[in-house]
């Protein structure tokens, strides 16, 4: 997916590329409140948890109540898997989106964007006129208010810092394992008289 040949449908702005449950919906389209909601949910769940002191441990009722929350959302997800569709190469942006033709067809005026993989709740989006060009099909955000497009800025910021990280643990990782082969390489032929 060449985000560039998508520039009058992604915008200028940040696009990211991510791997979503998606589908088309004839679902009512979410509000931008709940959608603000939901991510800003979303946001704070995923969120590294902030400044726990060593000497502030979570009180054993908390470890409680978290796993049983855990609990209870596994096993709504688990009811609803079949609700969710398959998983699908999304360019996005705050502007619109681009999937695969196979996923979003030229009819279609309503998708739904599974934003995490652990909550079958949806954001159920209205796009204009879908263009297709080959095998991929985009399509910007129809929606009357641009507190909504903000909303959707904001979620897709997130979600690009998200895989530059990742992407640089995914590297360091690698040097690490290559730097430790390379470390275990030369004691090895060393300790077996295979020095230069």
């Amino acid at each position: 997916m060449a985000m560039e040949d998508w520039r009058d449908v992604l915008g200028e702005g940040l696009a990211v590329t991510l791997e979503l449950p998606v589908a088309p919906s004839d679902r009512m389209p979410t509000t931008s409140d709940a959608a603000s909601r939901l991510l800003e949910a979303i946001a704070v769940l995923e969120a590294e948890p902030q400044g726990h002191a060593k000497e502030d441990p979570v009180t054993p009722e908390l470890a409680r109540l978290e796993l049983k929350i855990d609990l209870l959302m596994d096993l709504v997800t688990t009811l609803l898997a079949d609700k969710i569709p398959r998983r699908s190469r999304v360019g996005l942006s705050g502007d619109g989106l681009v999937l695969p033709a196979t996923v979003l067809t030229s009819d279609c005026e309503r998708i739904e964007v599974f934003p995490c993989h652990w909550l079958a709740q949806p954001l159920v989006l209205e796009l204009s006129r879908v263009q297709c060009r080959g095998d991929e099909c985009g399509a910007t955000w129809r929606s009357p208010d641009d507190g909504f497009k903000e909303v959707l800025r904001r979620w897709v910021f997130r979600m690009h810092r998200r895989e530059v990280a990742r992407r640089r643990f995914q590297s360091g990782a690698a040097r690490e394992e290559t730097s430790l082969f390379l470390s275990n390489s030369s004691m090895h032929a060393s300790q077996h008289g295979f020095e230069h």
